[in-house]
């Protein structure tokens, strides 16, 4: 069972599955174009690599630590998933696929 089995569908409730159904169209065809450009590399190797590494690098330290602060742990931890998804463009990509399947098998 995913999200969307549990969503009692109301006319307010399809409009807005159907516009968040756009939008994600919109980003995957976006980022789609994106992946396959040069510019996409360089931002990947340059700016979300270092950052995935340096976030990792802060949950290993914590880790360490004598003392280990949960609420940091936790907010690495969300910090390190935004970027893994940005270093990882295709999982996102399918991971959006799979929301779009999600909401257009409710929709029916």
């Amino acid at each position: 069972m995913d999200d969307f089995d549990k969503i009692e569908l109301t006319e307010d409730i399809k409009v807005k599955l159907r516009e968040k159904q756009t939008d994600i169209v919109k980003i995957l065809t976006s980022l789609e174009g994106l992946e396959k450009t040069k510019d996409w590399k360089v931002l990947s190797e340059l700016l979300f690599a270092p950052s995935l590494e340096a976030i990792e690098r802060q949950m290993r330290s914590e880790t360490l630590a004598p003392k280990i602060d949960i609420e940091k742990l936790y907010r690495l931890q969300g910090e390190w998933a935004w970027a893994k998804q940005y270093t990882d463009l295709p999982t996102f990509i399918n991971a959006l696929k799979k929301q779009l399947e999600g909401i257009k098998n409710k929709l029916k």
